[in-house]
């Protein structure tokens, strides 16, 4: 198999034909025609005539040969023939849309074995059945028309959940976060979670490749091993969720896409034997994406937290989390307790500081100096909440970019932690705050997971050397 062609085919396709498009379910459209697509689209409906200003075609066989990219959205009972009809005519790649086939029953379990046995023996590979799609920044075409279409990031998603593709991808964009691509892969018959890693550790664009994983298709009995000496050979960071850890999570997965599980102890080999990083959550896998997104080439030297705060009760809330996760928030010397109580006028000279926000001040800059200079800070993890008055925000921003700018030049990540509020005014700020390129998580403790998991990587890496 010439693996870069078919990928290739499938993120940056010349044509791409969708067939079964309906005027009913226009988003799953939208996405392909409003992106500035630069090849040829085809439509292919028997009810529709013209769809979002294309004629449409009323059969697959009336389609140009050698079709890169085709997208089959139509009842499973029709499965079979359509899919026929893209082998004979040498579509390279195929995206099945459709659902119901082997997660669903017996019947759909033989559509999807005749499925299998009619890609193996063809030169046609394919995404699915039971899933979202593709999406390319590069390629100029995205399954969901709300995916931020520019710039062309660096974060690879793949995934077996169209749903958590799609929060993914919407709540990073959010953050900040842009993508080189992402994949939503559902079933995975032909092509699966083995081979998009390897795609994307070979794709100069992308830097970082975040994975969902349910199990491996029935049709890859060998996978196992294969996605082993993989993770062993990559060079980018992998952020890795997998689900189907309990027998309730085993039915649950089965369920969803038909995935064969493995056990618990084979995971935790491979994950301690590789540099992959294991998460626990969906959002632990969001928001150590989003840290590896701005520190990937300045990861913690060593896992020593300095907490700013404006709040005693969260900082002791904070210090027992980050402790519970194998973090550290470590005391000062007592070379910095003497600097630091010439300048500190109110309150205790400890990890974590208690630093007010409203002020900026030459004395509030030597102070958080002193504090972050220490040898055994690995990264800062500051809070805000809401200010006292509109006018204070101007500080908060001064703050805010002395603090990332001092950690930068000290070669150490900064993160932020905005929790919800009340504040009408937060969305506008929290916009400011991400244009300063400062990364923005939803409390200390999320914030503290994503930087030990920046810290573990780093340990990883030492190891694999």
């Amino acid at each position: 198999m010439e693996q870069i062609n078919y990928f290739e085919k499938l993120f940056y396709p010349k044509t791409i034909a969708f067939i079964g498009a309906s005027s009913k379910r226009v988003r799953l459209l939208v996405g392909y025609v409003d992106r500035e697509f630069q090849g040829k689209l085809y439509f292919v409906s028997k009810g529709s005539e013209r769809i979002l200003g294309i004629d449409c075609i009323k059969d697959v066989t009336d389609l140009p040969d050698e079709i890169d990219l085709s997208i089959i959205a139509v009842n499973r009972n029709q499965l079979i023939d359509v899919i026929k009809k893209c082998i004979n005519k040498n579509f390279a790649t195929i995206h099945i849309f459709s659902a119901g086939t082997g997660e669903f029953d017996e019947e759909g379990r033989k559509i999807e074995d005749e499925i299998y046995d009619l890609l193996i023996n063809s030169s046609t590979r394919a995404i699915g059945p039971n899933c979202m799609g593709l999406y390319s920044t590069g390629g100029r075409f995205s399954f969901n028309p709300s995916f931020k279409a520019d710039p062309i990031g660096s974060v690879a998603i793949i995934s077996q959940s169209g749903d958590l593709t799609e929060r993914f991808v919407n709540n990073l964009n959010y953050l900040g976060v842009d993508f080189s691509a992402g994949a939503s892969i559902g079933n995975s018959i032909s092509l699966n979670v083995t081979d998009l890693i390897q795609y994307f550790n070979d794709d100069t664009k992308t830097e970082i490749i975040s994975v969902y994983f349910e199990g491996f298709s029935r049709y890859h009995f060998n996978e196992g091993r294969r996605l082993f000496e993989l993770l062993k050979k990559v060079k980018k960071p992998i952020i890795f969720l997998r689900t189907g850890k309990t027998d309730a999570g085993k039915r649950s997965a089965e369920s969803h896409t038909g995935s064969l599980t493995t056990s618990n102890q084979i995971w935790n080999a491979v994950f301690s034997q590789t540099s992959t990083i294991q998460v626990r959550s969906f959002e632990e896998l969001m928001e150590t994406t989003l840290a590896f997104n701005h520190y990937k080439d300045l990861l913690p030297q060593n896992k020593g937290i300095l907490l700013i705060t404006w709040s005693g009760g969260n900082a002791t809330i904070a210090t027992d989390l980050i402790t519970q996760l194998g973090a550290t928030v470590p005391e000062f010397s007592n070379e910095t307790k003497v600097k630091l109580k010439k300048l500190i006028r109110f309150g205790g000279v400890v990890n974590p500081l208690d630093l007010p926000w409203k002020n900026f001040s030459d004395e509030y800059s030597e102070i958080a100096k002193i504090a972050i200079e220490e040898p055994y800070i690995g990264g800062v993890l500051a809070e805000t909440y809401q200010p006292y008055d509109e006018n204070s925000w101007d500080n908060y921003f001064e703050n805010l970019l002395f603090l990332k700018n001092l950690c930068h030049d000290l070669g150490k990540p900064f993160f932020l932690s905005l929790p919800f509020t009340s504040f009408q005014d937060r969305e506008k700020y929290r916009k400011k705050i991400i244009e300063m390129g400062v990364p923005i998580f939803p409390s200390f403790e999320s914030a503290a997971k994503a930087f030990f998991n920046l810290y573990k990587y780093k340990e990883k890496l030492k190891i694999k050397s």
